[in-house]
């Protein structure tokens, strides 16, 4: 008789509020970023000379590396070799998880990955959940694609990150006094809670989940979740577009877009209809912004 596998340890009693929704084990075709349509093969946009895409960034403006910009790029070249099968597009995704490994830092344990530029108050080498969790997700998907055990290592550094807090050095994961999970664009203590990144985290978390059924991403996302499905309403302005984050009022349509999609796959990951709804209602109050703005040629707030 084959002896079978001890089951995983259970996670550290967490420090935030767990939802108690069973996740779901959605397709690729499910949680795919693109457009549908294939990739170009050569990478759109400023790049250094193998190809990594570069964006004007920081004070200076220079060309510099964004890890979000090389995580986006990686995930849309997965889902076009996924799509088509072209060699070429998963040889690419290799190439942008190299240069997000050279560009990390941390240690054995633990894995960052910075934005090595200034950026407003923030010196060189600053990080956020937004882009950490676009590449967990770059990195868990590629793991589930080919199942590379060297790119599963990377994700469990990447997931360790979570656990760290505001009175660690680096940190953008914090829990409210009142036991509210959150995950942060701008981890400057300001509790700014910004909607898209807080979601990105979460889909990091699930996509990681997903590769390898780790009860810890597993934790961390019903935590993020019960966030959401607590503090949701913060965000929405009825007959307006929805906040960017609830750090000050500044809105735009392309955040409000994103935010509906968002919800959509938040509740299929979580089987709960009530995110589906919420973005329903997000989608009337577009309609009712573009109406009452540009139907009357008055320029809406963006």
């Amino acid at each position: 008789m084959v002896a079978l596998e001890p089951p995983p340890p259970p996670p550290p009693k967490p420090d935030f509020r767990v939802g108690r929704w069973k996740l779901q084990r959605l397709k690729w075709r499910e949680l795919h970023l693109t457009n549908g349509n294939e990739l170009p093969l050569r990478t759109v946009g400023p790049t250094d000379d193998r190809g990594i895409p570069m964006r004007p960034l920081g004070l200076s403006g220079k060309l510099v590396y964004n890890p979000t910009v090389i995580a986006q790029q990686g995930l849309k070249r997965l889902d076009s070799y996924k799509q088509t099968g072209k060699a070429v597009h998963l040889r690419q995704a290799r190439k942008f998880l190299d240069k997000l490994k050279e560009l990390s830092d941390g240690g054995r344990k633990r894995r960052w990955q910075p934005h090595d530029y200034d950026y407003r108050q923030f010196e060189s080498g600053w990080v956020n959940a937004n882009s950490h969790g676009l590449v967990l997700s770059f990195v868990s998907r590629f793991y589930r694609l080919t199942g590379n055990e060297k790119r599963l290592t990377e994700g469990e550094r990447l997931l360790a990150a979570y656990l760290q807090r505001p009175d660690d050095q680096r940190w953008f994961s914090e829990t409210t006094k009142r036991g509210y999970l959150w995950f942060e664009h701008w981890p400057d203590g300001r509790h700014a809670h910004t909607l898209n990144a807080h979601l990105n985290a979460m889909f990091g978390l699930y996509d990681f989940w997903h590769a390898t059924g780790s009860p810890v991403a597993e934790q961390l996302f019903l935590g993020g979740a019960k966030t959401l499905r607590d503090k949701l309403d913060r965000f929405r302005q009825p007959g307006e577009l929805s906040y960017y984050s609830l750090g000050h009022d500044r809105s735009s349509l392309h955040y409000h877009e994103t935010h509906v999609e968002q919800l959509r796959t938040l509740s299929r990951i979580t089987g709960d209809k009530w995110f589906a709804r919420q973005a329903d209602r997000w989608q009337r109050d577009e309609v009712a912004w573009k109406a009452k703005y540009r139907g009357n040629g008055v320029k809406g707030r963006r």
